[in-house]
């Protein structure tokens, strides 16, 4: 009986990507950059005509911004790209919202 086992190292691991600082926010800014432009598009799809459904748009999109602005000041790189992909949908929502409100507002018209 042979109870000699013969040694396998274990396979090797892939480290996690690693993304410079300098990287990231870069991206932050240009993602700041699209939700300001945004915002201030959300004026002109039915934003602060102080309706709930068209402020939702411009709630959201204030949201995401708050969101981003926490990428930077987290310390733990987790956390910081869950934070921005969790800006990253609430930003689509916000835009599909837009689209919502223009679809509305030119079938039914705003009443002012």
């Amino acid at each position: 009986m042979n109870t000699e086992q013969t040694y396998r190292p274990p396979p090797p691991q892939k480290p996690p990507p690693q993304t410079s600082v300098a990287d990231e926010l870069t991206r932050v800014k240009l993602f700041l950059g699209i939700q300001a432009f945004f915002l201030v598009v959300s004026v002109f799809t039915g934003g602060f005509n102080f309706k709930l459904w068209s402020m939702l748009d411009t709630a959201l999109m204030i949201q995401s911004i708050g969101i981003t602005a926490l990428v930077v000041v987290l310390e733990d790189a987790r956390h910081r790209r869950l934070a921005f992909k969790v800006a990253i949908i609430i930003y689509l929502l916000a835009v599909l919202d837009m689209g919502i409100n223009v679809c509305v507002s030119g079938v039914v018209g705003w009443k002012t």
